[in-house]
């Protein structure tokens, strides 16, 4: 491996990925659609993947040996309020990158989520019947039928919930919980929505991985631990030294949310520690992770 190309490079896991590998000494290609991320890279590509064709017109010739589609509307009320747009580009884009990886004969490796699972038996391993329950989980399950009928060569990593240290301009949900907490505010945590949280330097380690091997498939990519949002949380507050009280307990009934979320999409995974040998850290490993690369990139 050369030559990667990671798309949706401004958003949080894309400009961790984009670190990593430019570390690595990869010829590395971004693409992004409003704001360009920090990271460097040998060529940046302006892409809007709502527009069909604007991906493959903006590429020209270019060849990569490695396709990451991290780029997505990943936000779930929007993909509700906006169930057009999310179509096109959650799946009509995959759509289109993934033909693209194929011609170049790259391997593909496609970013889906937790939420293609209805949330009636977590933990699930992936062989498990998905059910998603709203837009953008129907979207992102397309996105995954797409890359396995247009590449030979191809991992769909469904990732969990994602924190862990920013390095671009977007943020992941703890540091907007770091922010309200500093305003002074409280916040409202579910107390009966269970998910696996993913360490984003597990998700960079297995992206690595994939990237370099030739196994194929699905994999679930969450951490080793199931919990609620809001016993993260208390493990964050905890790590963190923020106040705790802040944090108040709610059931999702008490707040409901344009796109209903599941209940339990918790994740198994057991195959991805088979397959590529990693184990991923719980929660509060994954934190006091993120508390010590935050320190090191404030020293610089």
């Amino acid at each position: 491996m050369t030559s990667v190309l990671i798309t949706g490079a401004s958003g949080f896991v894309g400009e961790n990925l984009a670190h990593r590998f430019r570390r690595e000494g990869c010829e590395l290609a971004l693409t992004h659609c409003s704001t360009a991320p920090r990271a460097a890279a040998d060529r940046h590509f302006r892409v809007d993947l709502s527009r069909p064709g604007d991906f493959t017109r903006a590429l020209g010739d270019f060849r990569a040996d490695a396709v990451v589609h991290t780029a997505a509307l990943i936000n779930p009320d929007f993909c509700e309020r906006n169930p057009e747009q999310a179509w096109a580009v959650n799946a009509g884009g995959a759509g289109e990158v993934s033909r693209w990886a194929e011609s170049r004969g790259a391997r593909m490796i496609y970013f889906s989520t937790d939420l293609v699972y209805d949330g009636e038996g977590g933990p699930y391993a992936e062989d498990d019947r998905p059910g998603p329950l709203n837009v953008y989980g129907k979207t992102k399950l397309q996105g995954e039928e797409e890359v396995r009928g247009n590449c030979s060569d191809w991992v769909v990593v469904r990732l969990a919930l994602s924190y862990g240290p920013v390095r671009g301009h977007r943020g992941e949900w703890t540091a907007g919980m770091r922010k309200a907490l500093a305003a002074g505010k409280n916040l409202t945590l579910y107390t009966d929505q269970i998910r696996t949280p993913a360490y984003v330097g597990d998700t960079v380690e297995a992206v690595c991985r994939f990237a370099r091997s030739r196994c194929r498939g699905v994999f679930n990519l969450g951490g080793s631990e199931s919990l609620s949002r809001y016993a993260f949380g208390l493990k964050f507050a905890r790590v963190f030294g923020l106040p705790a009280e802040r944090f108040l307990p709610i059931r999702m009934a008490d707040l409901p949310t344009e796109a209903p979320r599941p209940r339990d999409c918790s994740l198994d995974t057991g195959k991805i520690l088979k397959e590529i040998g990693l184990k991923t850290c719980d929660a509060e490993q994954g934190l006091r992770r993120q508390q010590d690369e935050e320190k090191a990139m404030a020293s610089g």
